[in-house]
């Protein structure tokens, strides 16, 4: 399993809209596409939120992101998240044999 660690910085006061966005809406579109949501942490006082999301990726994790997000669930979203964003760092991860 491929590994996304993804960093956002959310904008002052969106937190919490932000953090209801994800877990009501992007967390199910994600899983409907076969990812798994491996864990999610915020700091609500410097608006930094990560989260780890997995996915088997058999054609490289480009092809499962790209289905991701042209999918209905995706594009149905309530609202663009990164409109609630001032900055997002994303990192694909390979797993380590030990």
């Amino acid at each position: 399993m491929l590994v996304q660690v993804r960093t956002y910085t959310i904008k002052p006061g969106a937190m919490e809209e932000f953090v209801a966005l994800w877990r009501d809406h992007i967390v199910p579109a994600r899983r409907a596409h076969g990812f798994a949501v491996l864990g999610a942490w915020n700091d609500p006082e410097d608006g930094t939120f990560v989260w780890a999301v997995g996915h088997a990726a058999p054609d490289g994790w480009g092809p499962a992101e790209q289905a991701y997000y042209d999918s209905p669930e995706r594009q149905g979203l309530p609202r663009n998240p990164a409109d609630l964003m001032a900055g997002a760092h994303t990192k694909v991860l390979h797993p380590v044999a030990y």
